[in-house]
């Protein structure tokens, strides 16, 4: 596939530290920030070119790299100082919050040398720009970006929004770009796209590129008031971070290759799992060789299950959630779950533990409140901590009804012939139940429409 666009991508380079994905033995350590989209336009042989904000005791290594991922041109067109632009991550498969942690950040100080940009878009001559805000100051770069013909998209997933800039700067954002995850969606929009799409208006952004992360992503297209969806693509996940950055990149060369939006929204989705699926950029470069074409990828089916209705799937969790038991595991899927926008159900919180003391009619009651909790949730979580009675049988209740059940075994522990039989999936990780959940819904629902 050939893509005559020119791709500057401006923002923050990082070194990403993944705290505890291990490879060799060691946590793994790359260069972040804008090197996500430089090594999906690198896999695309997309033209693009580098502007980068960083500490300048990287920026041998910046060059190195630009280089090896073919960049056309690199520019370093900011200093960051104070910091050292240094990020570590606690979950990198992103099952919760990914747990972000850029070292030093409060006390960071940023300087843009506008020059060098003017520089780079003279020289390089971009027909697209793709801005990544962070620490650094924005008010020139927008000042200059409006002097320019340029598509310019906007990923607005950190930083500051600075929406009236854009207007005094005669700036209309081709594309603007967020995900779920964003403060901005979850405190300014209050987690609904509906509301993202009042507050970013015509005058701002031709379109709205709202990812969804294992449960798709759709664009908005202001001119005609509709959204367009497409699913995402399970793997094995190794990691999620800058999984975004690739999404972007793929989705801007396609979309203005052809005019098929629902096709680039999907090969972006698709390339964006392959780049999830790897941490080798070889790798992920030797299998971008092999993307379905148009007429495969349209027919193939992934997980497409929308941020807004993710919050009428209620989850029952099944476990021994008692004081005297260490209920971390619990704590762990039930964030996992509300970070997703599930909601999850704990039946001992919700309806208070029975010791088989109380009078009958207030064990009935409770038992009966239970099999109600039970009845109104989509799917069961049993998070396998001890040899519990209660789980048991509510699994088998759950799986009485044809309803998805999920065994979460962090321990390793379920070895009985007949529960591993029972539930729909047995799961060793946290990454693995969330995966799960999404899969095991989305299948549910394909089989209610049949």
């Amino acid at each position: 596939m050939q893509y005559n666009n020119r791709f500057l991508v401006i923002g923050e380079v990082y070194t990403d530290v993944h705290l505890h994905a291990k490879s060799d033995g060691k946590s793994i350590l790359r260069l972040g920030g804008v090197f996500h989209s430089a090594r999906s336009f690198d896999a695309l042989n997309q033209a693009y070119a580098l502007a980068t904000v960083s500490p300048s005791y990287i920026n041998e290594s910046v060059s190195k790299y630009a280089n090896e991922l073919s960049a056309v041109e690199y520019f370093h067109i900011g200093e960051i100082n104070n910091c050292p632009n240094i990020i570590l991550i606690s979950d990198s498969v992103e099952a919760g919050d990914q747990g972000y942690n850029d070292i030093l950040r409060e006390q960071s100080t940023a300087s843009i040398n506008i020059s060098e940009l003017e520089k780079a878009l003279e020289k390089f001559k971009p027909t697209d720009i793709i801005l990544y805000p962070g620490k650094y100051p924005l008010s020139s770069i927008y000042q200059t970006l409006g002097k320019t013909n340029c598509r310019v998209h906007v990923d607005f997933q950190y930083g500051k929004l600075e929406l009236e800039m854009l207007i005094t700067n005669g700036i209309i954002l081709e594309t603007f770009i967020l995900s779920t995850s964003a403060e901005y969606f979850k405190e300014e929009c209050n987690k609904e796209p509906s509301l993202l799409v009042e507050k970013i208006e015509s005058k701002y952004a031709k379109t709205i590129l709202l990812k969804e992360n294992r449960g798709g992503s759709r664009l908005y297209i202001h001119n005609e008031m509709k959204w367009i969806a497409a699913p995402s693509f399970p793997v094995v996940t190794q990691h999620s971070v800058g999984v975004g950055d690739c999404y972007n990149s793929v989705f801007l060369s396609t979309k203005h290759m052809q005019d098929n939006i629902q096709f680039a929204l999907k090969q972006a989705s698709y390339s964006a799992s392959l780049y999830a699926s790897t941490w080798m950029h070889d790798d992920f470069k030797e299998i971008m060789n092999f993307l379905p074409d148009e007429e495969e990828l349209l027919l193939l089916n992934g997980i497409e299950l929308p941020w807004d209705e993710r919050s009428r799937k209620h989850i029952y969790i099944a476990a021994p959630d008692f004081p005297d038991v260490d209920t971390t595991w619990i704590d762990y899927v039930c964030n996992a779950l509300t970070y997703h926008n599930f909601i999850p159900r704990r039946p001992v919180k919700e309806n208070g533990i029975i010791r088989g003391n109380e009078p009958e009619s207030q064990q009935l009651q409770a038992y009966d409140k239970d099999i109600k909790l039970l009845n109104e949730c989509s799917i069961l979580i049993a998070v396998l901590l001890n040899d519990d009675p209660g789980t048991y049988v509510e699994i088998g209740w759950m799986a009485k009804f044809g309803k998805p059940t999920i065994l979460f075994d962090p321990y390793h522990r379920s070895y009985n012939l007949f529960l591993r039989k029972t539930v729909s999936k047995i799961c060793y990780t946290l990454g693995e139940v969330v995966d799960a959940v999404f899969q095991l819904i989305t299948k549910g629902e394909e089989q209610v429409g049949e």
